[in-house]
């Protein structure tokens, strides 16, 4: 029993830690803010009943609220998936703590008129941050899930086995991809993006072509390319 629990232990030990190093934390492919969520419910009284009413004792009380959410807001920490949108979220609330200043301000001078564009400002702001993080198109999210555990899981540690696995999840999720409509929101984008997503659907073509010579340096390049042409995607919606 002594030797088994010993070879066991060697055997452990002489793991490659790239192997170790596997464990995937799903929750980094979330795209899920909680506290974002649960704030929504202030900007919707402030936006659908205290603003068009001009209810200006109900943007008063809502004031702890707004405060209390940014606060949250500042604290939170973007899951990985995610990582690529920090200076974006970070700006953002940068803004807003600004508009939140504007918003107290006008309480302070009771001034009715700023605070009723104040207002409007708060709830176009916590818009922009649900854009921030919210995927324009659910196919290119549904890409960049795989993408990810790719890019910062395999391709580091240079897993061969599970860099072809997903090279060939992708290269089904971008058939979706090619057949995704913009919203009409950004419809006037559509052009940009139709000429981005060809340019990443070649680059994952290459991709795929070079893995069958198994040149790691080739391999890593394509792969570079590749998220390299799916950010000029994602930038699109900038």
């Amino acid at each position: 029993m002594f030797k088994f629990i010993t070879l066991l232990s060697i055997i452990v030990t002489l793991l490659p830690l790239s192997l170790l190093a596997q464990n995937i934390n799903h929750d980094e492919l979330s795209t899920s803010i909680p506290e974002l969520t649960d704030f929504h419910s202030t900007i919707y009284e402030l936006w659908h009943n205290a603003w068009p009413n001009k209810d200006i004792e109900k943007l008063n009380q809502l004031l702890p609220e707004i405060e209390s959410g940014y606060k949250k807001l500042i604290e939170v920490k973007l899951p990985g998936i995610l990582r690529d949108k920090e200076t974006a979220w970070s700006k953002n609330l940068e803004t807003f703590y600004e508009i939140i200043e504007e918003y107290k301000n006008a309480i302070s001078k009771d001034d009715t008129i700023g605070l009723l564009n104040a207002a409007e400002k708060v709830h176009s702001q916590f818009e922009a941050l649900v854009r921030t993080i919210k995927p324009v198109v659910k196919e290119l999210d549904d890409f960049h899930k795989s993408l990810y555990l790719l890019y910062h899981y395999y391709l580091p540690d240079y897993n061969y086995d599970k860099i072809k696995e997903s090279v060939d999840t992708l290269l089904i999720k971008i058939e979706k991809l090619n057949k995704a409509e913009l919203p009409k929101r950004v419809k006037s984008r559509e052009k940009e993006f139709n000429k981005a997503r060809k340019e990443l659907n070649s680059a994952l073509k290459d991709l795929k072509s070079v893995l069958k010579s198994k040149d790691k340096q080739k391999i890593i390049d394509k792969i570079e390319l590749m998220h390299t042409k799916y950010q000029a995607v994602e930038a699109v919606f900038d």
